[in-house]
């Protein structure tokens, strides 16, 4: 049984039985003659079997890997941003934002390849930019860089400016769980914490809850494995 993420950039993808997730480029994804069981993201409809709304994975996901009663998850990718949060581990609010958070993952995983940032080495202050939309990010980044600011700099008061907004889209808890690809990226995590905890549950959260519907289903495939519980996927761009 293969259950698939498939998102804007990224698809994230696990067989039943094995001992990880692989990582390959959505872009690849029909060339290789992937397809899925199960499957959710922008990218898996016409690939899957069984398709669940993105929204929906994320909440079963959580919900299988969280115990507390009442938390928020936020996911922030390549594309969008989503958010679900619980009371009583009932759904109490179902969010998504293309506009706020408009390919900002995208973004910075081409501006630091083009300006050859690692992005562990960047680091946030108090300094920040309003700008939290990727698309004019580019120009505001650019712009500054070409004024003499270092592009580390530049692009690390950005990913502030991102936390500051990903935790008022939250709306503002004291404890934020966070799913999807930031969940790798050190700056982000930095900034984020200076506004709330961060407990990061890496970018298998919906891989999670596909196979919470997959278990419903057939009882016989056993809880969840611990290569969807694990922080980090196997890359696999050969």
């Amino acid at each position: 049984m293969i259950f698939g993420d498939a998102g804007s950039s990224w698809c994230k993808v696990f067989e039943a039985g094995s001992g990880a997730v692989r990582l390959v480029p959505s872009r690849e994804v029909k060339a290789r003659g992937l397809s899925f069981d199960f499957g959710t993201g922008h990218s898996a409809r016409s690939l899957s079997a069984r398709f669940e709304n993105d929204l929906v994975s994320l909440s079963r996901g959580a919900l299988a890997l969280v115990d507390e009663g009442d938390f928020t998850v936020l996911d922030l990718g390549s594309r969008d941003a989503k958010l679900v949060a619980f009371a009583g581990r009932r759904p109490v609010r179902l969010d998504w934002s293309v506009g706020c958070a408009a390919a900002t993952g995208a973004t910075l995983e081409m501006l630091g390849k083009f300006y050859a940032v690692d992005f562990s080495a960047v680091t946030v202050d108090d300094s920040y930019s309003q700008v939290t939309c990727g698309t004019y990010a580019v120009e505001r980044i650019m712009d500054a860089v070409a004024a003499g600011e270092s592009a580390a700099d530049a692009i690390g008061r950005f990913i502030h400016g991102l936390a500051r907004s990903s935790f008022d889209f939250a709306g503002r808890p004291s404890r934020l769980f966070l799913s999807g690809g930031f969940t790798l990226c050190p700056p982000y995590l930095a900034a984020l914490a200076r506004y709330t905890e961060v407990v990061p549950l890496g970018r298998t959260t919906p891989l999670a809850g596909l196979w919470a519907f997959a278990a419903e289903e057939d009882p016989s495939i056993g809880p969840i494995p611990d290569a969807l519980r694990a922080k980090q996927c196997a890359d696999d761009r050969s």
